[in-house]
């Protein structure tokens, strides 16, 4: 006579299942405790500096930035051109954010202006252009257009 097949969970399959399962819960809680909301972001930021274009000349550069209800405005001026944009902070992990344009506009676009900061400033104004923040010391640095923003003083 034959023996019947017995139909059970082995020791060593429940063992690999339940590390498994405890592997992604730990994981999950590990991204939960690291996601921050823009509430972390909020407030206003800032840097003023100069850059020297390739054809020897050196232009005032300043940056701004406002988060404010998940939402930011920024605002840059690079010699005469001045790029504005607004748009929504989509989310944080681990000391870095995401902003979303939803509206940007340049003015005052001067030609003698290096491509590299003509490529920054059309970039930063296109609806729906990501732009990564991360953070360096108590400020923020965007990824895409080079920028640094420190938080503001306040007197």
């Amino acid at each position: 006579m034959s023996q019947p097949k017995q139909c059970g969970i082995s020791g060593g399959w429940l063992l690999t299942m339940l590390a498994t399962a405890l592997a992604m819960l730990l994981g999950m809680l590990a991204l939960w405790l690291n996601f921050l909301s823009s509430a972390e972001l909020q407030g206003r930021y800032q840097s003023t500096g100069q850059v020297q274009l390739s054809n020897g000349q050196v232009l005032d550069i300043s940056h701004s930035l406002q988060v404010n209800n998940g939402r930011f405005y920024a605002m840059t001026r690079q010699g005469d051109s001045i790029l504005e944009t607004s748009g929504v902070v989509d989310y944080g992990f681990l000391g870095n954010y995401r902003l979303r344009v939803e509206d940007g506009q340049v003015t005052g676009l001067a030609s003698e202006i290096d491509d590299e900061l003509v490529f920054n400033l059309l970039y930063g104004r296109h609806k729906g252009s990501t732009i990564r923040l991360t953070s360096v010391d108590s400020c923020l640095y965007a990824l895409e257009t080079r920028q640094v923003y420190c938080p503001a003083r306040t007197p």
